[in-house]
């Protein structure tokens, strides 16, 4: 058992090294308060998320996977990009409630990566079963993917001005100068309810 759980959580290591320059490249580094300390993997969770354990370094974090993911690799790849993303600007220890522009984001992170890896076969068979089974991502990523499409360096550029995206309001699109319709905007900065 114990040799399963390393190379499970190297598997993750190597991915999200191999991944991280991507991720950044996308949507920039990692808030200067960010420590990641690794993976772990348990039977007994249903879905990956982030742990803070350390309320005097609140943004000190480890991912959590099920071990279940193991078993499909579009979505270990995809739930892996996912907790990376977040972990750019990772929510701390006394946690944050998040627009729909951070899931929105961290999916279309997802997104890219099995376009990158699988192609767009597995992209269009991960976005009809989000579409079928959780469609609050699948509408934030929608509307991420329409913000992208108009300024493919909006997500760099807001966090240039307000760096934990969660903390992004309506004035830091302007001044960071990204130009959106208002309507998109504004359910963008909703908060984001699974």
């Amino acid at each position: 058992m114990a040799d399963t759980y390393s190379t499970e959580v190297n598997k993750l290591e190597k991915l999200r090294a191999a991944w991280l320059p991507a991720v950044e490249f996308l949507f920039g580094e990692a808030v200067v308060e960010a420590k990641f300390d690794g993976f772990e993997v348990s039977d007994g969770i249903a879905k990956p998320s982030a742990v803070f354990e350390h309320s005097d370094e609140p943004y000190r974090y480890k991912i959590q996977m099920p071990a279940r993911v193991f078993s499909n690799d579009v979505m270990l790849l995809a739930d892996v990009i996912q907790e990376m993303v977040r972990g750019q600007y990772p929510v701390g220890f006394e946690g944050a409630k998040t627009p729909a522009l951070c899931e929105g984001v961290a999916v279309f992170g997802a997104i890219t990566a099995i376009k990158q890896v699988f192609g767009e076969e597995s992209v269009d068979s991960y976005l009809n079963a989000l579409r079928e089974q959780a469609f609050p991502y699948y509408d934030a990523f929608s509307y991420v993917a329409v913000l992208l499409a108009e300024d493919p360096q909006a997500i760099k550029k807001l966090r240039g001005v307000q760096p934990f995206l969660y903390k992004v309001e309506r004035a830091d699109f302007e001044s960071a100068q990204v130009e959106i319709d208002r309507k998109i905007k504004d359910i963008l900065l909703l908060a984001f309810r699974a």
